[in-house]
């Protein structure tokens, strides 16, 4: 790092050997030129540096397998939204009082812990790819890099991974305030970080899907789905036997012994 002082002198310098060497008579070195020649040795200096630093290496190609990984990553926490989506927000009236009726604290807890898991994750694969140093993260943005020797290909995901970076922008706060760290600020004015639209995290969705089918296609020649066919239908047959417990229980409750004793049987069948 070179001091105010250092360029002053190199600049005073320049300014000599351009008027002959005759800085007695310094024709390039008025008052009014010492800005510009100033200017001109931190130009030389910068070009010096930028020619003598070491070469960057380039980014190293992902292989299948990482690509894999990375897809399945994306498969489950895709999955794990879709669930969330269906029992929390999806759900209808009598579905919500099914569940605040068998364990109220249960479902609430669980909405409160994968919604903060959902902020974690999308933030956690849109980090950096460098942290600093030689610590790589095996994220969108490593894996778009990794693309760099195909123009088109890392065309369309550095596209997709700065829609991604919009919805990132909005959840990070809450991710290093409340997620990674408990602020104390934040919490003893009880801010509410973290908000986004249901229509930006399904953009986020969108793009983050097309950005695993682009990279799959590009290295085994083959598209990758991250929405699992089953996950709806896990989610459709908790809230299915929810309810039928609670019919169950109704009966086994009731009135008629008859019935009460059947339900009895069939929970505690016989050894």
């Amino acid at each position: 790092m070179r001091t105010e002082q250092q360029i002053e002198a190199a600049a005073a310098a320049a300014a000599e050997k351009a008027n002959g060497g005759k800085f007695a008579d310094p024709l390039f070195y008025k008052p009014e030129h010492r800005a510009f020649w100033k200017e001109v040795i931190r130009t030389a200096l910068d070009t010096a540096d930028a020619a003598s630093a070491p070469k960057k290496a380039p980014p190293t190609p992902v292989s299948k397998e990482e690509v894999q990984k990375f897809s399945e990553h994306c498969l489950y926490i895709r999955s794990i939204w879709v669930l969330m989506m269906r029992i929390w927000r999806d759900s209808d009236e009598n579905e919500r009082k099914l569940m605040e009726g068998i364990a109220p604290l249960f479902f609430a807890d669980i909405g409160q812990a994968l919604t903060e898991m959902m902020i974690t994750a999308a933030c956690r694969i849109t980090d950096a790819a460098n942290s600093g140093g030689s610590r790589e993260n095996f994220t969108v943005e490593l894996i778009a890099n990794s693309f760099a020797s195909d123009p088109e290909a890392y065309k369309q995901l550095d596209a997709l991974h700065q829609r991604m970076k919009k919805l990132r922008a909005k959840i990070l706060p809450a991710r290093h305030k409340l997620g990674a760290h408990a602020d104390r600020d934040v919490i003893r004015k009880g801010q509410v970080l973290g908000e986004a639209s249901f229509e930006e995290w399904e953009d986020f969705w969108s793009a983050l899907k097309d950005f695993v089918r682009i990279i799959n296609e590009r290295t085994t020649g083959k598209p990758f789905e991250i929405d699992a066919a089953g996950v709806f239908g896990d989610a459709e047959t908790l809230l299915k036997a929810l309810g039928q417990s609670l019919h169950f229980e109704t009966l086994l409750n009731g009135s008629d012994k008859a019935v009460a004793d059947a339900c009895l049987k069939l929970a505690l069948p016989s050894s």
